[in-house]
């Protein structure tokens, strides 16, 4: 984040209505980098309304149309420093119940509705450390991200994005992309509220050996190659 800079973009991105009236802008909290304190925000009911509070401040100062949170990830997963606790699964209902009231609310006074969106993860074990059956009603729709299935901290060569499980003998875990979406939906989440992301990078590995194309092969040296 650039606090003296941000504030400029965001304006620069915002001045595109002019032409594209139909355009939302959403501001996302969180990412990879920046949830290592979302367990603390959601944990209580006061935590929750402060937070809710001040998402839909900012959204009003800078002129968004609506709110994305970005939780990486409730329960477990995501960097190493970031808390956990295993009612993350709960709270984190509770805190998108509570930004959708807060939205609401302004909504009910600007006489528009702001959206409420989350990025989730493809993985399998985010169905199980989230209630998806509970948390769609809040939500407009959800970006899942269906990307980083595989890369360069895996043992081998593999697809970043996989549309579908391979049938090949590999000594690779399977997952896919169609393996994530219906992980969502035997969990209760509609596939209309459901938005893919698709990655628009890749990787590169070194040092692979020159047999099926270099796929599902040990590698030594990797790096990402940008968009």
């Amino acid at each position: 984040g650039y606090p003296d800079i941000d504030p400029f973009n965001f304006s620069l991105l915002n001045s595109l209505k002019a032409a594209h009236p139909n355009l939302k802008t959403l501001i996302s909290v969180g990412g990879w980098t920046w949830s290592g304190l979302f367990s603390d925000v959601a944990l209580t009911e006061d935590s929750r309304r402060t937070f809710s509070d001040s998402c839909v401040a900012f959204m009003l100062e800078h002129g968004f149309d609506g709110v994305d949170i970005d939780w990486e990830y409730p329960v477990s997963g995501g960097l190493p420093t970031n808390t956990h606790r295993p009612e993350d699964k709960q709270n984190f209902t509770l805190l998108l119940q509570s930004l959708r009231e807060a939205l609401d609310a302004q909504g009910a006074i600007d006489g528009k509705h702001y959206l409420l969106t989350i990025a989730g993860s493809s993985g399998s074990y985010y169905p199980l450390n989230t209630e998806l059956s509970l948390i769609h009603p809040y939500l407009d729709y959800a970006c899942i991200m269906t990307y980083d299935i595989h890369g360069t901290w895996d043992n081998f060569t593999d697809l970043n994005a996989p549309l579908y499980i391979n049938n090949d003998i590999t000594n690779h875990y399977k997952w896919s992309v169609h393996s994530a979406v219906d992980a969502w939906y035997q969990a209760g989440f509609p596939l209309e509220k459901l938005i893919l992301g698709i990655p628009f990078y890749g990787y590169l590995y070194g040092s692979v050996n020159n047999f099926n194309y270099g796929l599902y092969q040990p590698f030594s040296g990797a790096n990402s190659i940008p968009y």
